[in-house]
């Protein structure tokens, strides 16, 4: 018997080799049949991975910061995931396994200065 991509769950740390990853880009999550916006997708660099880029998908939860306040930063941003999971499907465009992302939450990493 085997098991199939698509009935696999991954944790953050499993996707990301890190327990936080880089936050590169925000914008708004809408529902494709409703029209309607749901949530935000945030785009993560995954600096312990190679440096992949994962969308991850906040539903019914404020920005945490606006693409404005993004590019304004003069360091990078660090995010943790709440109750993220990940999982594999099949795409009906790339004929290729893709990963979506989900978390509760997305909470930004304090950076300490280093001396």
């Amino acid at each position: 018997m085997s098991i199939k991509p698509n009935g696999v769950s991954l944790t953050f740390e499993g996707v990301a080799k890190s327990d936080k990853g880089r936050l590169i880009g925000i914008r708004p999550w809408v529902d494709f049949s409703t029209k309607v916006q749901i949530g935000y997708t945030y785009e993560i660099l995954l600096e312990g991975n190679g440096f992949e880029k994962i969308q991850v998908k906040v539903e019914n939860h404020p920005a945490i910061l606006t693409e404005e306040q993004l590019s304004e930063m003069k360091e990078p941003v660090y995010v943790i995931c709440e109750n993220f999971s990940a999982k594999f499907y099949m795409s009906d465009r790339t004929k290729n396994y893709e990963l979506t992302c989900k978390a509760d939450k997305l909470s930004i990493v304090r950076q300490i200065a280093k001396s």
